[in-house]
């Protein structure tokens, strides 16, 4: 029988068979939140934005009038009685995370439930058969199929336009040379291995090929590029290259060079390559924004930033200005200069010190730290500028802008600095928005 139940007659399974038994909800719902704390807090943001999935119900048991025990739906119920109540929750950085989430969709989110579709089972065996299958995996067909790498990009090409760049470089290999790769062929490629390489730009610019905004462009002749897939692919299938044997920047970058020894001269002009996909849903019906790449300085020039500091402000001008395709290790250091001469003015405005010993990374953590306090930018706002400081494999990585002004070596590309401004410009945007409105206040 299919009911509405009210929340609080609903009750957390104290034998939730993702883990060992425990004597009560209140148990339950610690162990739960001590198991699964973080993915609780992404569960939560996704209730208050989308509401519970409607076609699927809870599957529970009647153990006494008017209360259930929850056999399938556990995970859920915690988030929305955490929701409900956050003083259930025993750690304090986990109940402010919660807390978060709740100010964030204060506005904008829709209402928590305050009840749910539920299946009633007459016993718990009735139910187990389907709870099996719900957990259990494929179980030879019959059980549900998790998506792999290459069905959750034909997903993302779907519903958002977004393929990506694996999928991409995979589309021009069959559009050049006739090839047709099947479900079958994908999950033998290794895609999450390919992803790894092409993460590298190092090893992309081996195959020819670069990044930014999630498109590839062609940096080598297209033939060149093609041979060169085409024998990555080759290698991946034949020696079922694992992502481990990739996964560290020493490890890539070895691994492309043993392949081709040397990196194919570059063309005179980059060009895009097609996102063409098997998909039957027509591009017309995507919509487009004009590319990143197309533009030939750092920062667009029709944004516009508020910056009171003189110098600050002309290097912001340049950066605008700059044809930097002319001018790219010009505008390379002058983005560092610009990033770090940002941060302390923004320190200094706000009254912080950093010790002698703080270096560019520790201060963006420090700023991002202030500016989430502050409620200046929330946590997603703020991601990619703490991408800078922390992530080490990554166009935004502190050492890539380290390396504009101290490496003798290596040459930044305009497109790497396109992606790393168009990644952080609302950053900016927060930061230099909040300093316009302090000057204002003054005068």
């Amino acid at each position: 029988m299919i009911k509405k139940i009210e929340i609080n007659k609903l009750i957390v399974n104290p034998e939730n068979y993702r883990f060992d038994p425990v004597d009560n909800q209140s148990q339950a719902i610690d162990l739960m939140l001590e198991e699964k704390g973080d993915e609780l807090v992404n569960l939560a943001r996704h209730i208050l934005q989308f509401g519970l999935d409607e076609a699927k119900n809870f599957r529970v048991i009647e153990i006494k009038k008017d209360l259930f025990k929850v056999l399938e739906g556990n995970r859920r119920l915690t988030t929305i009685k955490c929701l409900q109540n956050p003083s259930l929750i025993k750690s304090d950085s986990l109940r402010n995370k919660f807390l978060k989430v709740i100010e964030e969709k204060k506005t904008t989110g829709k209402p928590l439930p305050q009840e749910i579709n539920c299946f009633i089972y007459k016993t718990e065996a009735d139910a187990a058969e389907w709870i099996k299958l719900d957990h259990g995996g494929k179980n030879k067909g019959i059980g549900l199929d998790s998506w792999g790498p290459a069905e959750q990009n034909r997903y993302d090409y779907a519903f958002g336009g977004k393929l990506s760049p694996t999928m991409q470089a995979i589309g021009l290999l069959e559009q050049e040379t006739g090839a047709d790769f099947n479900s079958s062929q994908l999950k033998k490629l290794k895609i999450t291995t390919i992803d790894r390489i092409l993460s590298n730009p190092v090893s992309r610019s081996y195959l020819g090929i670069d990044i930014s905004g999630g498109q590839i462009f062609l940096t080598a002749p297209k033939k060149e590029v093609v041979e060169r897939l085409d024998k990555l692919f080759n290698k991946i299938l034949v020696d079922d290259t694992p992502v481990s044997e990739v996964y560290s920047s020493e490890d890539n970058i070895k691994f492309i060079v043993n392949l081709f020894g040397d990196k194919p001269k570059k063309t005179a002009k980059v060009k895009p390559v097609s996102k063409k996909t098997n998909t039957k849903k027509k591009d017309k019906k995507i919509k487009h924004l004009p590319r990143s790449k197309d533009r030939t300085t750092i920062i667009p020039n029709d944004l516009i930033l508020i910056i009171h500091e003189k110098k600050i402000n002309n290097i912001y001008h340049e950066l605008r200005t700059m044809p930097a395709e002319e001018y790219t290790n010009a505008g390379a250091v002058l983005f560092r200069v610009f990033l770090e001469t940002s941060i302390d003015y923004y320190a200094e405005k706000e009254g912080m010190t950093f010790g002698p010993k703080i270096v560019l990374a520790g201060k963006i953590d420090k700023i991002a730290e202030d500016m989430e306090k502050k409620k200046i930018a929330s946590p997603p706002q703020l991601k990619n500028i703490k991408n800078v400081a922390s992530r080490k494999s990554s166009i935004l990585s502190i050492d890539n802008f380290h390396e504009y002004v101290h490496s003798f070596k290596n040459q930044p590309l305009l497109s790497d600095l396109i992606y790393a401004w168009d990644n952080l410009q609302g950053f900016f945007e927060m930061l230099w928005g909040e300093m316009a409105k302090k000057n204002g206040r003054k005068k």
